[in-house]
C-alpha cells in the first residue's frame, strides 16, 4: 500500500509523502456466524465493525484500523493515529469531523505524529437556512 500510494503521488506531481491526512469511520455489517469481534454502532443502529481510515486529499490511504462498530471514533482512531507514526515525515495535519472531539485524542496525534488534529464541524443549521434566503 505504502510504495503504491507513493508512486501515485508522485506520478500525480505530488510529493511522496502527504502533508495533510483526513479520518473518517465507516460502519459494516457482519454475519453472526464470523466471530465475536463485533458490536453494535449505536448511531447507525448496525451490528458489525468499524473501519477507521486516514487518507490524503487524493483519497489515497495511508492507515487502516478495523475494530467493533460499538468503540467510539475517538478511540478507535488512536490506534489509526499510530500506525501512521514514523512513516510521513512532512505530515503537519490531520482533519476529522465531530466524532473525533477530544483534547486526548488531539495530544495522541501531536505526541505521535508532531502534527495537529483539526475537527471540522457542520455549519449551524440557522447560517445555513439565511444563506439560501440571499
Amino acid at each position: 500500500m505504502d510504495t503504491l500510494r507513493e508512486k501515485l503521488r508522485v506520478a500525480l506531481g505530488r510529493e511522496e509523502s502527504p502533508s495533510l491526512g483526513i479520518i473518517d469511520s465507516r460502519t459494516a455489517k457482519t454475519t453472526q456466524h464470523v466471530d465475536d469481534e463485533r458490536g453494535i454502532d449505536g448511531n447507525k443502529k448496525i451490528k458489525g465493525r468499524k473501519d477507521q481510515v486516514v487518507v490524503d486529499t487524493q483519497g489515497l490511504p495511508m492507515a487502516v484500523y478495523v475494530h467493533e462498530a460499538n468503540i467510539h471514533d475517538s478511540k478507535g482512531a488512536e490506534l489509526a493515529i499510530e500506525k501512521l507514526a514514523h512513516k510521513f515525515p512532512r505530515l503537519k495535519k490531520i482533519l476529522a469531523d465531530g466524532g473525533y472531539r477530544g483534547d486526548e485524542l488531539k495530544e495522541i496525534a501531536r505526541k505521535t505524529l508532531g502534527c495537529q488534529l483539526e475537527v471540522v464541524l457542520r455549519p449551524d443549521k440557522t447560517l445555513k437556512s439565511s444563506m439560501s434566503s440571499l
